[in-house]
C-alpha cells in the first residue's frame, strides 16, 4: 500500500465517534457502554479515530515514528468492531486493513521482540504431538491417507497433547472421515504474523498450503482456532471451504446421541475472530443449548461483543495490559449471574483465565464436548 492509498483510506473516517460505543438504543450499565478495548481503557489517542489521526500524519509526513507511536499502535486488539460498526452505517472505514498496514511498515526496530520471533517460528515444525491425532483413526494426507476433509492444526494445537487427545476422541466419535497433515503439517499460520506486520511471510504460507491442499483434493478445513479460520477466510486462494471446528460440534450433536452436562449458569465469549471476522455466532450457541446448559447471554454479545484483550499481539506482547482489558469483560459476565464462561478460542481462555473471579470458571467448549460423549480425560481449559 502507497502511502497516498494509505491516506485515501484513513480519510474515509469522518470521526463520528459511533465507534466508541454499541449500537443498542439502551445501556443497562454505564460500564457497558463503551466497546473499544484499548479507548476505553486508556486514552483518546488509543481509539480508533485517534489510530486513524496516526495513519493520516504518518502518510502525510507531519508524524515521524518513534516508540510512542508503535506502543499506541500496538495496544490495539484489532478487534474488528469499529470497521464492523461503521459498515453497518452509511460509511465504511477499511480500519482493519488501515491498522495491518501500519504495523507492516513499523520499523523494525520498533516492533514488539515476542512478535518479531514469529516470522522465525512459523515454519517449525519439530516436537509436535500429531501422531496422537493418528491414534484416533485420522488417515496422514502427507504418508499418503486419503480425506477430503481435514482438521487444520496451528501453534495452539501442534505440541498441545491433551488438547489433540479430547479433538481426536471426538472426531473418532463423530464417525466421520477427517484427515490431517500429521508427519509433515502445513505451516500453521494464525494471525500473528498480521499482528506483527509480516504480510510477505504469510502470504508464502499460504501459497504452500493453497497448493497441498489443491494437491491432496482437499475440500474442507476444520479449524479449531478462530485466528487461523479468519485468516484462511480473508487469504487463501483454495478452492477449499474452511469452517470452525463448532460447526461440526454442532452438526453431531443433533445426530449423535451425548450425555447432558450438570452446570451452573454459563455465559459466553464470542472470539473476534469467529465472530467478527468468520461470522459464525450459531454453532457454538447451538452446541452450549445442545448439552443442555443455561445459557446467560452478557448484555454486549453476538456482533456488539466486547473483546477479551488478548487479540492483535497484546496477550503476546503485553499480558498485563491484556488483562486490564479482560477486566471490562468479567465485569459484564459477573452481572449475568453465570458461574462458568464458555470460550471456543485458546486466547480468548488464556486471558480470561489469568483475569478470572475466584468464583469463576472458564471452560472451552471443545472439552464440554469431549466429555459429553464420554471422554474420561482431565477436563484442560485450552
Amino acid at each position: 500500500m502507497t502511502k497516498e492509498e494509505l491516506l485515501d483510506k484513513a480519510l474515509c473516517c469522518n470521526r463520528c465517534g459511533s465507534c466508541r460505543g454499541v449500537s443498542q438504543d439502551t445501556v443497562p450499565n454505564q460500564a457497558f457502554s463503551t466497546q473499544c478495548p484499548s479507548g476505553m481503557t486508556l486514552l483518546g489517542a488509543h481509539e480508533p479515530a485517534g489510530l486513524l489521526y496516526i495513519a493520516r500524519g504518518l502518510a502525510l509526513g507531519t508524524l515521524q515514528w518513534d516508540r510512542d507511536i508503535a506502543t499506541t499502535l500496538y495496544s490495539c486488539t484489532i478487534c474488528g468492531y469499529c470497521e464492523d460498526l461503521c459498515n453497518r452505517g452509511y460509511r465504511h472505514t477499511p480500519a482493519i486493513s488501515i491498522l495491518e498496514e501500519l504495523r507492516r511498515i513499523t520499523p523494525e526496530n520498533l516492533k514488539p521482540k515476542s512478535l518479531q520471533k514469529a516470522a522465525q517460528s512459523i515454519t517449525i515444525k519439530a516436537h509436535h504431538k500429531l501422531s496422537i491425532l493418528k491414534e484416533y483413526g485420522l488417515p496422514d494426507l502427507s504418508e499418503g491417507g486419503k480425506a477430503d476433509t481435514i482438521l487444520f492444526v496451528d501453534n495452539s494445537l501442534i505440541a498441545n497433547e491433551a488438547k489433540l487427545k479430547e479433538i481426536g476422541f471426538i472426531i473418532q466419535k463423530s464417525g466421520k472421515k477427517v484427515g490431517c497433515f500429521c508427519k509433515d503439517p502445513l505451516p500453521p499460520v494464525d494471525t500473528t504474523l498480521l499482528n506483527g506486520g509480516y504480510q510477505d511471510v504469510l502470504e508464502e504460507c499460504m501459497e504452500e498450503i493453497d497448493a497441498r491442499l489443491e494437491t491432496h483434493g482437499v475440500k474442507r478445513v476444520i479449524c479449531y482456532n478462530p485466528e487461523s479460520l479468519s485468516v484462511f477466510i480473508r487469504f487463501s486462494n483454495s478452492r477449499a471451504e474452511f469452517i470452525s471446528i463448532n460447526r461440526l460440534y454442532a452438526e453431531m450433536l443433533t445426530k449423535k446421541p451425548h450425555k447432558k452436562l450438570k452446570l451452573p449458569a454459563v455465559t459466553y465469549q464470542d472470539p473476534c475472530h469467529l465472530g467478527r471476522y468468520a461470522k459464525e455466532y450459531l454453532a457454538p450457541r447451538q452446541v452450549i443449548n445442545s448439552l443442555g446448559l443455561n445459557l446467560k447471554e452478557m448484555w454486549r454479545s453476538g456482533f456488539n461483543a466486547l473483546c477479551c484483550g488478548a487479540g492483535g499481539g497484546v496477550l503476546a506482547d503485553n499480558p498485563k495490559l491484556a488483562k486490564r482489558y479482560a477486566r471490562n469483560r468479567w465485569e459484564e459476565a459477573r452481572a449475568t449471574g453465570a458461574k462458568v464462561m464458555v470460550t471456543a478460542c485458546p486466547f480468548c481462555t488464556i486471558n480470561l483465565q489469568q483475569s478470572k473471579p475466584k468464583d469463576f470458571k472458564v471452560m472451552d467448549i471443545t472439552s464440554l464436548v469431549a466429555h459429553s460423549y464420554g471422554y474420561r480425560g482431565k477436563v484442560v481449559a485450552r
